[in-house]
């Protein structure tokens, strides 16, 4: 589930907001949880509709583009369970599933009773989402990393690291140099695995980077996760393959381009416009309000002259005009105003837009 309005405070909120066909089959989600634990709490939590159980977190579910997805807190029942569960796509911590095919109730009473369990013999202290997110990095074995890096290693090739900055413009000093198409083989292997995707993108190599924005588990993709990742952009390909594969994707996406938008680092600043140009391109969902508010934030940062500003500038607002008719008439009549302008920078861009949005029938 997708929204341009402020993050829902409260479950009926949250599923006011879903699909009707979703909205149906997670209240029935909600009921069966309740009947197993009736004195249990309500929230939100990372923009998921949560329940807690003595302080502790208990469950989660969510409502996305295409499926829904439970979320036990426990990477280790989808492995206990996985014969009751091999009908339904899962990964660590996941299981997903469509309204047209939903969980079984008496599945997920098995699923809650086995929490409450593992939650009575939990003596473990609270964490934050910051050491949530740590620990989880640490749930991904050393060797399950070192497999991923000896196996990009073997994929290197001297001559397409040179390529990555001498034709491409991807500098960066932590690279082996390997194809995107073997990377997301790479990736297509490992499957959703966000643990080990939270360790490799603590490797700081490029390609590890990349993979990791594959492997992700978007559901799981916090507001401090992306801010965080942002900070570590270092170059334009590693910055737009990450908000267009994984950041686009989430919940906090269009408040993250607000947020980006005013960032002084140059890849952080373009990552705003990548994550705009991507949601113009992938949010099917979405209204033309949210464009239009997109629109004054390009007008702002057209005069950046940074090379990859003005580059992601221009992008977002050709993908803005790609959308519809509407966006596309108020993208060529801002285009047309930036073409005119001054500034040399804003100029540029202006015309760099007119040349695809006039051209396109």
């Amino acid at each position: 589930m997708r929204s341009d309005k402020t993050t829902p405070k409260t479950i009926d909120e949250y599923l006011a907001r879903a699909k009707p066909g979703q909205r149906a089959v997670l209240e029935k989600l909600r009921k069966t949880i309740h009947a197993v634990a009736p004195n249990i709490e309500e929230g939100i939590s990372y923009g998921l509709a949560g329940f807690r159980l003595n302080g502790r977190p208990l469950v989660y579910f969510g409502a996305w583009a295409n499926h829904c997805a439970f979320y036990p807190a426990s990477s280790a029942l989808a492995q206990k369970f996985q014969d009751q569960l091999k009908a339904f796509e899962t990964s660590k911590g996941t299981i997903r599933f469509s309204p047209e095919k939903p969980l079984p109730a008496a599945l997920v009473r098995t699923l809650v009773k086995a929490r409450i369990a593992e939650n009575s013999g939990n003596d473990r202290k609270k964490t934050t989402p910051t050491e949530a997110a740590r620990d989880s990095a640490k749930d991904a074995s050393r060797g399950e990393v070192q497999s991923v890096l000896a196996t990009l290693k073997r994929l290197s090739n001297a001559r397409i690291r040179e390529e990555m900055s001498t034709r491409y413009g991807i500098v960066t000093s932590n690279a082996f140099g390997v194809r995107m198409s073997d990377m997301q083989q790479v990736a297509k292997r490992l499957g959703r695995n966000h643990a080990l995707s939270l360790a490799l993108w603590e490797t700081g190599n490029y390609e590890a980077r990349t993979i990791a924005a594959f492997v992700a588990e978007r559901e799981r993709v916090t507001p401090a996760l992306m801010d965080r990742w942002c900070r570590d952009f270092d170059n334009w390909a590693i910055c737009d393959t990450v908000c267009f594969k994984l950041f686009d994707r989430t919940s906090h996406a269009f408040a993250k381009v607000a947020q980006w938008a005013d960032r002084k680092d140059e890849f952080q600043k373009r990552a705003a416009f990548a994550l705009l140009a991507s949601l113009a391109l992938h949010d099917k969902l979405a209204g033309n309000e949210a464009f239009t508010k997109g629109l004054q934030l390009i007008e702002r940062s057209a005069t950046d002259e940074r090379n990859f500003v003005k580059k992601g500038v221009s992008w977002a607002l050709r993908a803005i005009g790609g959308r519809n008719a509407e966006l596309r008439s108020a993208a060529i009549a801002l285009a047309r105003k930036l073409s005119s302008a001054a500034d040399r920078t804003s100029r540029w861009v202006g015309k760099d837009v007119l040349r695809a949005l006039t051209k396109a029938k």
